[in-house]
């Protein structure tokens, strides 16, 4: 048991993250969505601050490395597949080999978690020396995902839905989830944008918090959805632009031949 004391702060919130991935799970399963949405919401803002500690007190260390990837599995993965499975699958309808749109579900939801473990497993691996990410990072895709699914999930389990899409979501799940584990750059948000981020998260959290207990205090919930959802659009479309064109970047295949070139005895 002495490991346990080796455990930094940097290491506390990096499990926090990932409890808060298991409460949105059980919030999901009971039916309350919002609520889980707003867990994962404050997983991405402790996933953003457990970094920034390990660098504030210079903590880094491989345990904290793994458990970083097993915490964003469940808060970034599992929660926001089963959160895609829950709002779209039908039971009445059968099962997912008898029912296309169940198969469309299952494949949508199982497509993201899969692929998001690959992802997180390649970062683990030998990503996360990188001055930036390969591919869409799970916390981006987890959020690019359930802000869909509350616009246009289940009316039975929010009430932000403005109307049921199946498709047109499964589709946008399908995508993300290769962009995860392609090669496409994207920069690591730090200093200022990592702060301004995690405030219009937190302004979110507040938000639905007190639609929830004011439930007849008209918020213009739908709109802050938007809102969100056209930033983190720009992330995923301008991310590449610039981490491609910013100054010292190097194209992957030049990196590689470099790595080749390292390793060839003298």
């Amino acid at each position: 048991m002495r490991w346990l004391s080796k455990i930094s702060s940097a290491d506390l919130l990096t499990l926090f993250n990932g409890l808060l991935g298991m409460l949105a799970i059980t919030y999901i399963l009971d039916g309350n969505h919002v609520f889980a949405v707003m867990l994962i919401f404050m997983a991405v803002i402790v996933d953003g601050m457990d970094g920034m500690a390990a660098r504030r007190f210079r903590k880094k260390h491989d345990f904290g490395r793994f458990l970083d990837s097993i915490s964003d599995a469940v808060s970034f993965c599992l929660a926001p597949g089963i959160l895609i499975y829950s709002n779209y699958y039908d039971a009445a309808l059968g099962s997912a080999w008898s029912s296309l749109s169940n198969a469309v579900c299952v494949l949508g939801s199982v497509m993201f978690v899969g692929f998001g473990l690959l992802r997180l497993a390649r970062f683990a691996g030998k990503d996360y020396m990188s001055s930036g990410f390969r591919g869409l990072p799970t916390p981006a895709a987890a959020l690019l995902v359930i802000i869909p699914c509350m616009l246009w999930g289940h009316w039975d389990f929010n009430p932000f839905s403005l109307s049921y899409e199946l498709y047109p979501v499964v589709a946008w799940v399908i995508i993300l989830s290769i962009v995860m584990v392609s090669d496409i750059p994207y920069p690591k948000i730090r200093g200022r944008a990592a702060l301004a981020v995690g405030t219009i998260l937190a302004t979110c959290i507040l938000i639905m918090g007190m639609y929830i207990i004011e439930t007849g205090l008209e918020l213009p919930f739908v709109q802050v959805f938007f809102v969100m959802w056209v930033l983190l659009l720009c992330y995923l479309l301008a991310g590449p632009v610039y981490e491609v064109t910013r100054p010292g970047y190097v194209k992957p295949e030049k990196r590689r031949k470099r790595r080749l070139k390292r390793r060839q005895p003298n």
